[in-house]
């Protein structure tokens, strides 16, 4: 019962950003039928996932989401081809693969043996990144008792990259991701090649950026409601800089009397775990951030004290009390 809730209220969620929900299409073009020529085959054996979907009724979406209830505490080596096909469009949230997926997957024991080839073959998935997220996600079905992280499947690809991405101050790069469809299992599983040839993220800050923020989320066992939580105690005070966010950052920014320079921390990638678990973040690392003239000594030394009281402690706290940081996260 309490998966079948967790289920829904993810569901839901995805269903801010799916308003419109694509189905089977079966309607190919078949010049077989008509002119007897080759045209219908290659119609046929050419698959473009952007064209081929047709929108699911109100009640073709309260359906799907039925069959994803049913079918929570079910094992999917058990799912039948309807449940299949819900779990791939809404769950996931891979709505163009589904005319292929309702074609030739006609069991979750099916789905649960095919190998990377036949899921480029048989669904049309050739792009690597929408391979692996469909991989990551039917591995956690084949060893349900291996889930480290039993949240990480509530946080798919549209809350990475209209959230977490602008939350780390790296909104530039949220068209990239939601492209690739990267959700939290696969920034779990993401490579330094992936980030910098398939995303895009070259910068190395950036990349460092990212990789903290993939670091608190471990932390916090991949909780949502947690890093809410935490974000909202802290949200008129300057205490758990951990968990702030880019925008904390620049209203503290102002908060110390740096207000021209506080706009500068945008799309710049600073937020708390970068700023914390970062070893070599300084003052002066701030300060360039910030845009401050390396000229500007006192408000670089200003900046510098605020900062190092401000993170100081909870570094201490991270490295010497790692039990009181997760308690907070409960």
């Amino acid at each position: 019962m309490h998966l079948a809730r967790r289920d829904h209220r993810r569901i839901g969620r995805e269903r801010e950003i799916f308003i419109i929900v694509f189905a089977r299409s079966r309607h190919r073009k078949t010049a077989n039928s008509t002119s007897g020529g080759s045209g219908g085959n290659e119609a046929a054996d050419s698959f473009d996932p952007y064209r081929s979907w047709s929108p699911l009724t109100e009640e073709g979406y309260a359906e799907k989401l039925r069959l994803l209830r049913e079918a929570a505490s079910v094992p999917m080596e058990r799912w039948r081809a309807p449940t299949v096909l819900a779990w791939l469009e809404v769950a996931l949230g891979m709505p163009q693969y589904g005319p292929r997926c309702a074609e030739n997957v006609k069991s979750g024991k099916v789905l649960l043996e095919l190998s990377d080839a036949e899921l480029e073959a048989g669904l049309g998935v050739t792009h690597p990144l929408h391979r692996k997220k469909l991989r990551l996600a039917i591995e956690e079905h084949r060893h349900p008792s291996h889930v480290r992280y039993p949240c990480i499947a509530q946080l798919g690809h549209t809350w990475v990259s209209s959230e977490w991405l602008p939350d780390l101050g790296l909104a530039q790069y949220s068209e990239s991701f939601a492209t690739n469809m990267v959700d939290a299992r696969m920034l779990d599983h993401l490579s330094k090649k992936e980030l910098e040839k398939l995303l895009g993220v070259t910068r190395k800050f950036h990349q460092a950026s990212i990789v903290h923020g993939i670091h608190l989320l471990r932390m916090l066992n991949y909780d949502r409601q947690a890093l809410a939580v935490r974000r909202h105690q802290c949200e008129q005070v300057d205490t758990d800089p951990l968990v702030w966010t880019n925008q904390r950052f620049i209203r503290w920014a102002r908060n110390i009397d740096l207000t021209e320079y506080a706009e500068n921390l945008k799309d710049s990638g600073v937020h708390g775990a970068l700023v914390v678990l970062e070893p070599s973040f300084t003052g002066d690392t701030m300060a360039t951030a910030l845009g401050i003239p390396p000229a500007k000594h006192m408000i670089r030394r200003h900046l510098t004290a605020e900062l190092e009281a401000l993170v100081l402690p909870a570094r201490y706290s991270v490295y010497c009390h790692p039990e009181a940081t997760l308690d907070n996260a409960h």
